[in-house]
This record gives structure tokens, C-alpha cells and sequence, in this order.
């Protein structure tokens, strides 16, 4: 339960980290999104962003930890293994997309090392339900509903 708490708080860091890495893009970043691309107006905003992240990576830990309790052990970790292919994918395109197009080079590294560290989070979180146990890392509370 301890490990689980510390997880949850390490992801919240994770993520804000990433939503003031990726507020803090360059002035042309800024300016694009203010003339041409609004829709991404959410990026000039350090908690928005960091909201964001943490909402995601909190629903991947809901589907990572319902898997954990419902299915038994080695399908549980191809889930994981998939999930961990799926951020692995997900780095690589991230990459190869800021360092082949011209308007995302633009935004400087602070910006592009804000989503490579939600991939990173990402890692981390399938890491951590490949190693606890399936009763380790869930608190008492889904313990106790399980009985009823």
C-alpha cells in the first residue's frame, strides 16, 4: 500500500515536470499557437497540461490495476507487454515527429522533453505493475469490495 501511494505521487510529479517542460516552449512556439494553431493552446499552460498527463496516466493505472485484480498472471503481463510496446512506439514517434518536422523543432528541447518524459511515466507505471504482486500494490479499500 506504501509502494501504491508512492507511485500516485511520483506520476503527479512525473506530470507536472511535463506540463512545465512543455509550457515553456520557444517564442515562435508560442506565436504559432497563438496565430495558426489555437486547438494546441492548452500547451501554453503549465497546470492544463500537467492536468491532462495525470489524467491519462491515472486511467492507464485504473486499466493496468483492473487487469492486475482480474486477470491471472501471465495475461496480465502480456496487457503490460503490450502497453509497454505501445510507449516504446509511442517515444519513437514522438522523436522521430520533433526531429523531422520543421514546426515542431521550432518548439526547442524543454517542450520536446516535456512528452518524452509522459512516455518515460508511461514505462514507469507498466514497470511498477510488472513488479508488485497482485495483492501488493492495491490499497485496502478495492481489497475489501472484492469480498462482497
Amino acid at each position: 500500500m506504501k509502494n501504491f501511494k508512492f507511485y500516485l505521487i511520483a506520476q503527479l510529479v512525473l506530470s507536472i515536470i511535463s506540463g512545465v517542460l512543455v509550457s515553456q516552449m520557444s517564442f515562435i512556439g508560442r506565436m504559432g499557437i497563438n496565430i495558426a494553431y489555437k486547438e494546441y493552446s492548452v500547451f501554453k499552460s503549465w497546470w492544463q497540461t500537467a492536468a491532462i498527463f495525470f489524467a491519462i496516466q491515472m486511467f492507464l493505472t485504473l486499466l493496468q490495476w483492473i487487469v492486475k485484480l482480474k486477470a491471472p498472471a501471465n495475461k496480465s503481463n502480456m496487457v503490460y507487454g503490450l502497453l509497454m510496446i505501445i510507449a516504446l512506439v509511442g517515444l519513437y514517434a514522438t522523436y522521430s515527429d520533433f526531429t523531422h518536422t520543421f514546426s515542431h523543432k521550432l518548439l526547442k528541447e524543454k517542450f520536446h522533453l516535456g512528452f518524452y518524459l509522459f512516455w518515460i511515466a508511461w514505462m514507469i507505471g507498466n514497470v511498477y505493475f510488472l513488479m508488485t504482486k497482485p495483492k501488493d500494490g492495491i490499497p485496502l479499500e478495492t481489497q475489501n469490495l472484492n469480498k462482497i
